[in-house]
């Protein structure tokens, strides 16, 4: 992955999560930059909005305008702070990623905050932040705080066990938060968390939803399987007539990733041997599979389409 590429005595800068021009205080060291492509956010003085503005880009999420002489933190990932620890009044923070903070905020806040991704704060903090929130994208929720309260962050790609969800050490007035590739498994009885927050895609158990959807916030994308558990596969899948010969019981199957079938399997294998199918992208098969798989695909988050069955 480029980042810089050398043309004509400038470069292109390419592929970087956060490119922070707050440093910069002439028009002349911006044009040093021939071309900006790939980039989640750009950082720029006030004061050189026009210089950057005559750059060609592409593909940039978002841009932020920062004040001169502030001191500006760049956060990639998730931040976890607490309410006294979001930055003084001469700073601006920026987080790629999600922001949270595990206490009120009181006290005094960075000028401004651009986060590209979700904000999750306490109740109570809502005018403290809400000047300094500036451009950002995602949601800005908030929760019910109390004293002792214990926030569990788990990111990534996650499997998420009936019981963890139990919390059966902690207290129900506890946070959890789960940002990522998400797959719940087995049978949930209980959820001993006030609140869970889920950003990003999820897989969980049919058989549970009704106990999970009341503590739970969705931030992305949920699929629902059928069973207690299930096969999950954290990438692109291919599945050929060993798979069907091989599997001795109906099972469920989440993928993370595309799913393509290959030629040689039938229509029946697909309905005896797939109990259910969430998948986080495209679905690709011989023609003559297609209606098989729509019967199956009721949590498919793109789209069905026919192939030439090679897993391509």
């Amino acid at each position: 992955m480029s980042t810089q590429e050398p043309v004509t005595g400038q470069v292109v800068i390419r592929d970087q999560p956060v490119v922070d021009f707050s440093h910069l205080t002439e028009p002349a060291q911006l044009a040093a930059v021939a071309r900006i492509d790939g980039v989640a956010i750009v950082i720029v003085p006030e004061a050189l909005a026009g210089a950057y503005l005559a750059i060609p880009a592409s593909n940039v999420a978002a841009t932020m305008y920062v004040p001169g002489a502030v001191n500006v933190r760049v956060h990639t990932g998730s931040l976890v702070v607490s309410g006294d620890g979001i930055g003084g009044a001469d700073d601006v923070l920026v987080v790629v990623g999600m922001l949270i903070i595990t206490s009120q905020v009181t006290g005094p806040v960075p000028q401004r905050i651009h986060v590209i991704g979700s904000v999750l704060a306490p109740r109570g903090s809502e005018q403290a932040l809400g000047r300094a929130l500036a451009g950002g994208t995602g949601n800005v929720s908030y929760y019910q705080y109390s004293e002792g309260q214990d926030i569990k962050l788990l990111s990534g790609q996650v499997k998420l066990s009936a019981a963890m969800l139990a919390n059966t050490a902690g207290q129900p007035g506890d946070l959890l938060i789960v940002a990522g590739q998400v797959a719940i498994t087995g049978e949930v009885a209980a959820v001993g968390y006030r609140h869970v927050i889920f950003a990003g895609q999820v897989a969980a158990p049919a058989a549970s939803r009704d106990v999970i959807e009341p503590s739970a916030e969705i931030q992305g994308q949920i699929g629902w399987y059928a069973g207690s558990d299930a096969r999950v596969f954290h990438d692109d899948l291919s599945l050929g007539p060993d798979f069907f010969r091989l599997a001795n019981q109906p099972v469920s199957l989440v993928v993370f990733g595309d799913l393509s079938v290959e030629a040689g399997v039938s229509d029946t294998a697909l309905l005896e041997k797939i109990a259910g199918l969430v998948v986080f992208g495209d679905v690709t098969a011989p023609p003559g599979l297609i209606a098989a798989l729509q019967v199956l695909g009721a949590e498919v988050f793109g789209d069905i389409r026919a192939g030439d069955g090679q897993g391509s």
